[in-house]
């Protein structure tokens, strides 16, 4: 056809402009695949040598690895402490929201945890005289690397005013 044989024939020229567009779009994401292939092959590879590398690890040591030995062994300590039915308050010790008592909470799970606030906000002068919820006797803070288990009775001594928090 020639081009002023489409004149006539709009269905044509809707035809031919189809055909370009998906022809053009067809190229474009060749060519972003073949762009993108290098880069999501290097890290492909990456991944696959990083779980070979761990292939065969236990729970304990994927609990170790990602959290910490320390934070582990607080949390393990925690866990022989409170009883799986029992429950225990929970303190944020964190500067600012950073989520650390939903890990604990998680971690402690079945234990039930009563959040009680944030361990800077028990401190301040505003706060006294206060008291903790009657019930648990374990108090459990959660900081953003750590976790610390304290008796009621040795938590409330922490707190007065010549001792300072934590």
């Amino acid at each position: 056809m020639y081009p002023y044989e489409f004149r006539d024939k709009p269905a044509a020229v809707l035809s031919f402009a189809g055909s370009v567009f998906r022809a053009v779009a067809l190229a474009l994401l060749a060519v972003s695949l073949l762009a993108a292939l290098p880069l999501t092959a290097t890290r492909v590879a990456r991944r696959i040598s990083e779980v070979v590398s761990l292939a065969g690890e236990d729970a304990r040591s994927a609990h170790v690895r990602v959290l910490g030995a320390p934070e582990a062994a607080a949390l393990d300590a925690i866990r022989r402490t409170i009883p799986a039915d029992g429950e225990y308050l929970l303190l944020d010790g964190g500067e600012e929201w950073q989520g650390s008592t939903y890990w604990v909470r998680f971690e402690l799970a079945p234990r039930r945890a009563r959040y009680v606030g944030r361990l800077s906000e028990m401190a301040g002068p505003a706060r006294r005289p206060w008291s903790l919820p009657a019930g648990p006797r374990w108090v459990v803070i959660a900081f953003p690397h750590r976790s610390a288990l304290l008796d009621r009775d040795d938590f409330l001594r922490r707190m007065e005013p010549g001792h300072g928090p934590g």
